[in-house]
């Protein structure tokens, strides 16, 4: 009796310490990928004026 309830302790520490592997962010993250296709959250838009401000710094930035 005693070698069947430690292997049932054993085995309840084994199911927990899988459960707890993953960290919290990790969880839900796309394991399966399809080639050429973006599977992440769709982009947020820009403002004309946040494009604006981009393309100041980039003709900075293009000097040489």
């Amino acid at each position: 009796m005693t070698g069947q309830k430690l292997a049932g302790m054993l085995a309840l520490i084994a199911v927990a310490g899988f459960l707890q592997a993953c960290e919290q962010e990790e969880r839900g993250r796309i394991l399966q990928y399809e080639k050429g296709t973006y599977l992440g959250p769709a982009d947020q838009s820009l403002s004309n004026e946040q494009l604006r401000e981009i393309e100041v710094r980039t003709n900075l930035q293009a000097w040489y």
